[in-house]
């Protein structure tokens, strides 16, 4: 080898050794470049089986993919391109840490979206710390699974904060005052009588108790029992199933108008209340962003929203009952918040990444969810109580729609 060419070599790893470059290292990868080969998105969640879920999956790729391709689009992050991977966890608790694990077992996967559901969540959880991956989560609502979850981020309404946003509205929006409950006989249903144990009071009403409902029993009795008691409002379970026969039971006792129900987002689905019909007129339920289909004129809709859902509805078209986008916000929020603490931490190091996106602070105008987002190492929750939307399911001729009834200002 040639003088010049040693001291070519000398003088190259003198600068990697020292940084002099100018590409200062962490863990032995430079700072603000991605690594070789395309950086992957990957998607756990439920593609198939008979759960009633299975179009949770198609729709987040669906929202995923249109926000890493408007990524892609710019370059992608840090120089690198972004690459959408799906799997199939069909929302059985036994296949879905296998899912997981196998997915994270790709060291080019920086971002685990999903899974769905506290009980598969649970399961995958160990394995999301171990490999120290950002998890954002779209469709898990319990509090408790998320303490210590170092690792994971939810862009969707948390229990509390929804419990407390509809409690909220009836004390300050209705004449009601006393509130029950008619939920199934497990633990989302006791979860709820706690919630409302506890906040009723805060919010300035009486909690007259629960009523559960176990298998195929018939919903007529707990309706009879909150009567009884005098309930003027009740909250159903969310759970599109026993909150359908719930409404039916009230129609049926011709109760509609003694008895007024409440709900979360598990009733939006428009092609769950077009199959139920007139019971579900009236229902009122507290939910992230639904503006498409609501009356809100569309000048008003939060601008990353707006994007979103016209370019979802754009290339995806609706779902088959004409009206239903085949989109989540919360899925497009996910890889939003994410690619913002990649950006801060320069880096695609997943303890770093997490670490930045504790620190994120993001307008609701900037937000695809349209509410301001404020992260913490103590709070990895993108949508606060007063930042939900309350609707109203609401029929014109055969068609139906939302009325929003309250929610953040515009």
């Amino acid at each position: 080898m040639s003088c010049a060419c040693r001291a070519a070599l000398a003088a190259l790893s003198a600068c990697l050794a020292t940084s002099a470059c100018g590409l200062p290292f962490t863990n032995g990868a430079p700072i603000g470049l991605g690594p070789k080969g395309p950086v992957k998105v990957a998607l756990v969640d439920v593609f198939s089986g008979n759960s009633g879920y299975a179009h949770l999956g198609p729709y987040l790729k669906n929202s995923l993919q249109v926000q890493i391709d408007g990524l892609n689009a710019t370059g992608g992050l840090l120089g690198s391109k972004i690459q959408l991977v799906t799997a199939d966890d069909q929302y059985d608790m036994t296949k879905t840490a296998d899912v997981v694990k196998q997915v994270l077992a790709d060291r080019s996967v920086k971002l685990l979206v999903g899974p769905s559901f506290a009980g598969l969540y649970l399961r995958a959880k160990p394995i999301i710390e171990q490999a120290r991956v950002p998890n954002c989560l779209t469709a898990m609502a319990a509090d408790d699974v998320m303490r210590r979850a170092r690792f994971s981020f939810r862009a969707q309404e948390a229990d509390s904060a929804r419990m407390i946003a509809l409690l909220t509205y009836i004390r300050k929006n209705t004449q009601m005052r006393k509130v029950g409950l008619i939920a199934d006989d497990d633990g989302i249903g006791h979860g709820y009588d706690s919630q409302l144990s506890e906040q009723s009071g805060k919010a300035g009403l009486l909690y007259i108790g629960a009523a559960f409902v176990t298998g195929t029993a018939d919903v007529k009795t707990p309706a009879q029992q909150m009567l009884q008691r005098g309930a003027e409002a009740v909250v159903l379970s969310n759970d599109p199933a026993t909150a359908s026969k719930t409404l039916q039971a009230i129609k049926q006792l011709n109760a509609s108008a003694k008895l007024k129900a409440f709900g979360f987002s598990g009733l939006s689905s428009y092609s769950w209340v077009q199959q139920l019909g007139d019971p579900a007129s009236g229902l009122v339920f507290a939910s992230t962003i639904q503006a498409y289909i609501s009356d809100v004129p569309e000048a008003r809709w939060p601008p990353a929203y707006r994007s979103f859902a016209k370019e979802v509805i754009a290339r995806y078209g609706t779902a088959p009952n004409g009206v239903e986008m085949q989109g989540l916000a919360a899925g497009a929020d996910c890889i939003a918040q994410w690619a913002r603490a990649v950006q801060a931490a320069r880096d695609f190091d997943g303890t770093a990444v997490v670490r930045s996106w504790e620190t994120l602070d993001i307008p609701a105008s900037e937000s695809v969810l349209g509410v301001h987002e404020q992260f913490s190492p103590a709070n990895h929750d993108a949508v606060p109580p007063d930042a939900l939307c309350i609707y109203q399911w609401v029929k014109n001729g055969n068609r139906w729609g939302l009325r929003l009834l309250a929610g953040p200002a515009p």
